[in-house]
């Protein structure tokens, strides 16, 4: 009986093992692929050209504004000469919080524009889990794993790639 008990102990570990099925996916390779992401990246990149234009003419302004203090500087009176000076000061805040305002816009559009992505791939990776019995899927990207085992691992890319709808090269021998 002892004997037969310390047995079962010894390959339970083994048993476990055998049994953990897991899958890895670079969650990256898959979110660009998509076809809204190009869409979403233009989005980005067109709201951001928009901000550096009104940067640009809030920069043309200031620059316009210093240029005619610096020639006029030694023939105001003091009080016109500190009403400038406070303006420019003014004018350079603002600029530096639209700046800053500029950066927070556009992080949260592109949170709010990858999210829907993000968790499409989330339910298809959950779905892929459950369908084909892993336990979980690791996603490469995140520098959490040295190394994975790809004969103990299953690359999911590409049923995740038609589980989403992107097209999948195929490679002809």
């Amino acid at each position: 009986m002892k004997k037969t008990l310390f047995l079962l102990i010894a390959l339970l570990p083994l048993a476990v093992t055998a049994q953990t099925r897991f899958g890895y996916v670079s969650f990256h390779e898959l979110l660009t692929a998509m076809p809204e992401y190009a869409s979403a990246q233009a989005s980005l990149e067109s709201l951001q050209k928009k901000c550096e234009d009104e940067l640009a003419i809030s920069e043309k302004d200031f620059n316009r504004k210093y240029a005619e203090f610096i020639d006029g500087q030694e023939s105001f009176p003091a009080i016109i000469r500190d009403k400038r000076q406070k303006e420019l000061q003014e004018l350079m805040e603002k600029s530096l919080a639209f700046k800053k305002e500029i950066q927070k816009t556009m992080a949260q559009a592109r949170r709010d524009m990858m999210q829907p992505l993000r968790e499409r791939i989330t339910v298809a990776a959950q779905k892929l889990c459950a369908d084909e019995g892993y336990d979980y899927i690791i996603d490469t990207d995140k520098d959490c794993y040295l190394a994975i085992n790809e004969a103990a691992g299953v690359d999911v890319t590409v049923p995740l790639k038609v589980a989403l709808g992107i097209p999948v090269e195929t490679t002809e021998p």
